[in-house]
């Protein structure tokens, strides 16, 4: 098989994919069938965007369509098949149907939901959460310490591609194939792999959870960090309880 080309990742068009995701999640705004429509639409694009565009950066691109294609099943559930008023936000005490409320409550309600895909806060959060931030914690010092965090985890991510670069070269450059390589380089090249997509990935959710919170849209209490502690790792149970704290829970269940 040939090698695949890509093309760069089309940021104001995906942008805008993210925008129409939340408009179809807005309660009682477009109707059904105009629903269905915009999601095949969103569903389509979302599968050219993960097989089709690339950042440059492998590690990169595997957080990004991960976070796709996760984001994409969670608003369809939120829009489709679970009755808005089902999901509940624990700091929200109005007693009005969300679906009655003025359309600037339903669109933020839209994007709330849109910008934390665990549902932290909310009636379905997944249990077994990291600590969280305390609800008092400034919101200045909160966005400071987010921005460092997501720097060091995109320089992370940087070095680990250069290791995968030399770990590749010094197999390769001798012709050989990976499966030919010391079982000690082989698990190397899978925890580096590993290592990789968990930085992408809390590099992302620290640098969003510092916009969101710099546009005051949302707090810092309702902002854990992405995974648990390396130490709660000595089973697969307690992978996905403790560490991966059920990241993907909301999707698997669909």
């Amino acid at each position: 098989m040939g090698e695949i080309h890509k093309k760069p990742l089309n940021i104001p068009l995906f942008l805008a994919s993210q925008i129409l995701l939340i408009i179809v999640t807005t309660p009682a705004f477009i109707p059904k069938p105009a629903q269905l429509i915009a999601f095949a639409v969103v569903g389509w694009y979302s599968y050219q965007v993960i097989l089709t565009e690339t950042t440059g950066d492998f590690n990169v691109d595997f957080g990004i369509g991960s976070t796709i294609l996760s984001q994409y099943l969670v608003n369809l559930d939120y829009a489709l098949l679970t009755p808005p008023d089902k999901s509940k936000d624990f700091h929200d005490n109005n007693p009005t149907s969300i679906t009655k409320r003025p359309l600037k409550e339903r669109i933020l309600w839209a994007f709330q939901l849109f910008s934390n895909p665990r549902g932290i806060g909310w009636a379905h959060e997944p249990s077994h959460l990291p600590p969280r931030p305390s609800p008092s914690t400034p919101r200045s010092r909160f966005v400071f310490s987010r921005l460092c965090l997501s720097t060091c985890y995109f320089l992370g991510t940087a070095g680990i591609k250069r290791l995968d670069a030399a770990y590749l070269y010094a197999i390769t450059a001798a012709g050989k194939l990976l499966t030919d390589a010391p079982l000690h380089l082989r698990v190397l090249g899978v925890l580096s792999f590993g290592l990789g997509g968990v930085c992408v990935l809390c590099g992302i959710n620290a640098f969003l959870s510092a916009l969101v919170i710099s546009c005051g849209l949302s707090s810092p209490e309702r902002w854990p960090l992405f995974f648990g502690s390396p130490l709660e790792l000595w089973s697969i149970r307690r992978f996905w309880r403790r560490f991966w704290h059920q990241g993907v829970r909301r999707v698997s269940v669909l």
